[in-house]
């Protein structure tokens, strides 16, 4: 006896179909993709090994910055977080003074050669690149540019390593850290 094949036709896409009346495969792929619309509508996260979900660029002001506290041995330092291209574009740029346990923490959802210039800055500091929570490259004691420095002539400073987070810190505080190719950070994300 032959078995009945079934036919898919426009018929389950009428006005009051239930989706329990659609034809299995459909009713599969209608809903992967709609699994696969919501896991992407909540946007990139930080890397799980780093901490909780940041907060997405439209939940904020564009000037506001998260704060997160980056722990170096038992040195604490309170940094402003940038994860956003608005606020990673602007940085460190325009601030006159850093404390020596204050800085900025720039997240990104993939790894890569995250290329900075001095545009803006006033003072000297010290970037760090970072894999995760290992130190993957460090520039030491970046002096601001000579006022009037035309973009095109900024240097720009990038790792050979790819990494996914930069630490900005005041010049010379990698050095008194104790900081090097290979040491350890921990991150506390979402402080007050």
């Amino acid at each position: 006896m032959d078995q009945p094949t079934m036919r898919i036709t426009g018929n389950f896409l009428k006005p009051g179909t239930r989706l329990a009346d659609w034809p299995r495969p459909m009713t599969l792929a209608v809903l992967s993709a709609v699994w696969i619309l919501f896991w992407s509508s909540l946007g990139p996260a930080v890397p799980p090994a780093l901490g909780q979900p940041r907060k997405a660029e439209a939940e904020r002001s564009k000037t506001e910055m998260a704060k997160a506290e980056v722990i170096v041995g038992k040195e604490v330092i309170r940094v402003d977080v940038a994860d956003t291209p608005s606020l990673q574009s602007k940085g460190l740029g325009g601030r006159k003074r850093l404390a020596p346990n204050a800085g900025m923490l720039f997240v990104y959802t993939e790894k890569g050669r995250h290329a900075f210039w001095m545009r803006g800055m006033f003072i000297p500091i010290d970037i760090i690149w970072l894999d995760n929570r290992r130190v993957v490259h460090i520039e030491r004691d970046v002096p601001p540019p000579p006022p009037g420095t035309p973009e095109s002539k900024l240097t720009t400073y990038a790792s050979p390593s790819p990494a996914n987070l930069v630490l900005e810190l005041a010049a010379g505080r990698a050095r008194e850290l104790g900081l090097k190719v290979g040491s350890q950070v921990t991150f506390r994300f979402n402080v007050p």
